[in-house]
C-alpha cells in the first residue's frame, strides 16, 4: 500500500522555510543537550531537514521513512551535506529491523499518522536502549481537527493526557510541554471555518511578507523560550525506563 500523500510530499519541500517546524526542532535539539556523538534514530525522518540539524550537533544519525519518494527527497538533499553523517532507509517504525539499542529516538509529526500508535510507539521505546532519549511532537487539541490533518491522514490530535499516558508504560516523562499558543486562532479558522491549508509559504517569506513573517518569528521565539498552557502541538521528552530483571528462582 502506498504512502504517498501529496499534501504531505508539498509540506516536505518547504519544511526547512516553515518557521513554525524550525522552532519545534531547536526545543527537542535543545532537550537532548550539549552531548556530541549519540546514535539518533529519527523515525519517520521525511525530507530529512531535522536529521541535518542533529547531525550538525555532531551525532551519527540514521533517518527512516516507509515513504521511498520522501527517502528520495531526503538523499539528494544529502548529496549537498556530504560533511554530516546521516545515513537513510526506507522502513516504517513497525517493520524497521536494523540494529537498536540508540541512544535517542526522535519522532516528530508521526504518530498521529498511525492508526494503531500504541505499537508504533512501543516499538520506538524498544529501539533506544535503557535509559536512553525519546523525543516525541504530535499534534494538540483534538477540538482543532479539521482539513489540515484529514489531508496529512491524520488520525487523531492528542491532550496532554493522552499523550503521557501511550507513553508511560515504557518510558519515564521528563518535560512535556505545548507549542503553538499564538497559532491557535491560525490553526482554528484555516482548518476548521475556512478550510483551506495553512499559509505556510506567504507567512515565512520575508520578501513577500516581511512584516508577517517578523511578527510570526517573535511570536514563535516567545512561545520557545517560554511554555504556555495551551497549543497546537505537543513536545515530550521521555526516558525509556530500565528493564527489569526476570525473579530468579531458587532451588528447594
Amino acid at each position: 500500500m502506498s504512502t504517498f500523500n501529496p499534501a504531505q510530499f508539498d509540506d516536505l519541500c518547504v519544511k526547512s522555510q516553515d518557521l513554525y517546524a524550525q522552532t519545534k526542532y531547536s526545543i527537542l535539539l535543545d532537550y537532548l543537550g550539549p552531548q556530541e556523538g549519540q546514535r539518533v534514530l529519527v523515525a519517520g525522518c521525511g525530507s530529512g531537514e531535522l536529521c541535518w540539524q542533529f547531525a550538525a550537533r555532531g551525532h551519527h544519525v540514521l533517518g527512516i521513512d516507509p515513504e521511498p519518494k520522501y527517502v528520495e527527497l531526503a538523499l539528494r538533499q544529502a548529496a549537498d551535506r556530504p560533511d554530516l553523517d546521516c545515513a537513510f532507509e526506507v522502513a516504517s517504525i513497525e517493520d524497521y529491523a536494523g540494529p537498536g539499542a540508540f541512544d535517542c529516538v526522535v519522532s516528530t509529526d508521526v504518530l498521529e499518522h498511525i492508526a494503531d500508535d500504541r505499537t508504533a510507539f512501543d516499538k520506538l521505546a524498544h529501539l533506544v536502549k535503557p535509559g536512553g532519549t525519546v523525543l516525541i511532537a504530535v499534534p494538540a487539541g483534538p477540538c482543532l481537527f479539521g482539513y489540515h490533518d484529514e489531508q496529512l491522514g491524520h488520525y487523531r490530535r492528542y491532550t496532554g493526557g493522552s499523550l503521557r499516558k501511550l507513553v508511560g508504560k515504557a518510558c519515564t516523562v521528563e518535560r512535556l510541554r505545548y507549542f503553538g499558543l499564538s497559532l491557535l486562532p491560525v490553526c482554528y479558522l484555516f482548518s476548521k471555518v475556512l478550510r483551506k491549508p495553512y499559509p505556510v509559504g506567504e507567512s515565512c517569506d520575508e520578501s513577500k511578507s516581511p512584516w508577517r513573517s517578523w511578527a510570526l518569528r517573535k511570536l514563535l521565539d516567545l512561545d520557545r523560550r517560554v511554555p504556555m498552557p495551551a497549543g497546537t502541538s505537543l513536545l515530550l521528552k521521555a526516558v525509556r525506563k530500565q528493564a527489569t530483571a526476570a525473579p530468579v528462582r531458587l532451588a528447594a
